[in-house]
């Protein structure tokens, strides 16, 4: 006959599976990898405008840029010329408004920051035709916003190559609509023939800017057996 245990005797231990615990772990793991996995899909989806990280990254892409460029601006023609150089709508034309001055040497050899002012498009192409300039300027900023806000959340690098770009328009707009011409001011290679133009920092950024977008295309064009694409 099968004792009992008396009231006064202690009760037997209970003995825990050694794989509880292990078990337990298991599911909060399976648990977050599924939430992470839900989420994912969400993003890849989503909108860069309803994306706020999307949305600073951008911002803070063309700020930066647009900062950059005006500011060097503003001092190059304060400070390299022999007294500062103040320009005009009207008078952006006449060379006396630029004195003659020595470059100054940023890296010896490299570059260097010589004052001049264009009147056409990114190396002086299109001389004298701002009023199209202008509408072109106008018109690209609209289609940047747009492009930036139908975009893919996770396409950093388009959200980027789309900040520079839109900097780079801002900065020589203003110029256009402030003094009828564009300030440029550094000057590659100085020394030698390899670089003639003298350019600005929106241009810089312009040209950086359709250099990321192009990889972006090249890489979204290689796309996966399944057919999708890289999301940047």
């Amino acid at each position: 006959m099968a004792s009992t245990p008396q009231s006064g005797e202690p009760s037997p231990p209970v003995k825990v599976s050694p794989h509880r615990d292990t078990a337990v772990g298991n599911t909060a793991e399976h648990e977050s990898a599924e939430h992470a996995s839900a989420q994912r899909p969400r993003l890849q989806h989503s909108r860069a405008g309803r994306h706020a990280p999307s949305v600073i990254l951008f911002a803070c892409t063309t700020l930066v840029m647009l900062g950059a460029d005006l500011l060097s601006k503003k001092l190059a023609f304060e400070r390299v010329a022999a007294h500062p150089v103040i320009l005009s709508w009207q008078d952006n034309h006449d060379a006396a408004v630029i004195p003659y001055h020595e470059a100054v040497v940023l890296i010896p050899h490299v570059l260097s920051l010589r004052l001049t002012t264009n009147t056409g498009a990114v190396f002086g192409l299109g001389k004298g035709a701002q009023m199209v300039f202008i509408a072109v300027s106008v018109l690209a900023v609209g289609v940047i916003f747009r492009v930036f806000w139908q975009s893919n959340a996770r396409a950093w690098v388009l959200h980027v190559s789309l900040g520079l770009i839109l900097a780079g328009a801002i900065g020589n707009l203003y110029d256009r609509i402030r003094f009828n011409a564009v300030r440029d001011l550094l000057w590659l290679f100085p020394t030698t023939d390899l670089w003639p133009w003298i350019f600005n920092v929106a241009d810089a950024a312009l040209l950086i800017g359709v250099g990321l977008m192009l990889v972006v295309m090249w890489r979204n064009d290689k796309q996966t057996p399944s057919g999708q694409t890289a999301p940047d």
